[in-house]
């Protein structure tokens, strides 16, 4: 239950103190859930396709790396950024401030060292050899956009970010399946188009390693961390209108709050 704070001489230290928000574990959950992600998506071409007379070339073996960095790019792009709204905490709560900030940095590095294990086994039965140039550069790129998204989030708050989901979503899988649709429908492709996708770079920079080309060195290397710092002011702007407006003052919880 909250409590208003009343005029008194322990107001002050009541505004001042950090409220305690109660916390249901999606932190803990983030790994587990990061891992059965990036299985799933390496379980079709693994072990489905061993077992199919006809497979289709996402069922292939030599697939197997772009359908993990795949996987990878849109978890990093569309789920982690708002995996903080599932722990329970109140709207208010939701603040962009350095400790937010390295908390989110230090869950990106966590995830991206459970997902070397992923990478070892889907290069090995590709068949290729992996360009730690290449990985890195894919992993930065998707992490500095869903790092821009999860400051946007956090400047914005619960209600007013909610936007940003679906955002994230057309941004990682929407030039995907307009060019898939356009392929079925018209038998056309749209290279360039494609090429925007932020997942469609993290998957050329893992399976054809360092892009060439003044566009695709846009496209996969500037346009999408560019867009993280974008994001990352956008939430700076943000977080300082709701402070002078008042919406972003936390709430203060009695200690017998339940």
């Amino acid at each position: 239950m909250v409590h208003e704070a009343r005029a008194g001489p322990g107001a002050a230290a009541s505004d001042d103190r950090t409220p305690r928000v109660p916390r249901r574990g999606a932190w803990a959950l983030l790994p587990f859930g990061w891992t059965l992600w990036l299985l799933a998506a390496l379980v079709p071409g693994l072990l489905l396709a061993p077992h199919l007379d006809v497979r289709p070339f996402w069922l292939t073996a030599d697939a197997a790396r772009g359908a993990l960095a795949a996987a990878a790019a849109i978890f990093l792009v569309a789920v982690w950024p708002f995996w903080i709204a599932l722990d329970g905490s109140d709207a208010g709560a939701l603040r962009l401030s350095a400790r937010a900030l390295g908390r989110s940095l230090l869950e990106l590095l966590i995830l991206l060292a459970l997902a070397v294990p992923f990478a070892l086994v889907a290069w090995a039965v590709s068949g290729a050899q992996a360009t730690a140039k290449a990985l890195a550069a894919a992993a930065a790129t998707s992490a500095a956009l869903g790092f821009g998204f999860r400051a946007a989030y956090l400047g914005m708050g619960e209600a007013r970010g909610r936007w940003l989901v679906a955002a994230a979503l057309l941004i990682s899988a929407g030039p995907l399946l307009v060019a898939y649709a356009a392929g079925e429908t018209m038998h056309a492709a749209f290279p360039r188009f494609l090429e925007t996708s932020s997942v469609v770079a993290a998957v050329r920079l893992a399976a054809e390693g360092w892009p060439e080309g003044a566009w695709r060195i846009f496209a996969h290397l500037v346009l999408w961390p560019a867009a993280g710092g974008v994001l990352l002011l956008v939430g700076l702007s943000e977080w300082c209108r709701r402070r002078l407006r008042g919406e972003a003052k936390p709430p203060v919880y009695s200690p017998g709050a339940k």
